[in-house]
């Protein structure tokens, strides 16, 4: 049964690759420089965003 999940992960990685492949091949100005740009400029910000949200929860938990 083992197996049977590691051919299945392995099946599904391999569906994973391809259709990412396919994304990437019918979308190539997605991963532009001003397009990447931006998108690391927006998880950036929501990462600072997550940031503060957490340690704004510990300092309420710490004040309970």
């Amino acid at each position: 049964m083992e197996t049977l999940y590691q051919i299945l992960a392995i099946m599904a990685g391999g569906m994973l690759v391809w259709f990412i492949y396919r994304g990437i091949k019918g979308n190539p100005q997605a991963f532009s420089k001003a397009n990447l740009n931006k998108s690391f400029f927006t998880m950036g910000l929501l990462g600072v965003a997550l940031i503060v949200f957490v340690a704004v929860l510990a300092l309420f938990l710490r004040s309970t």
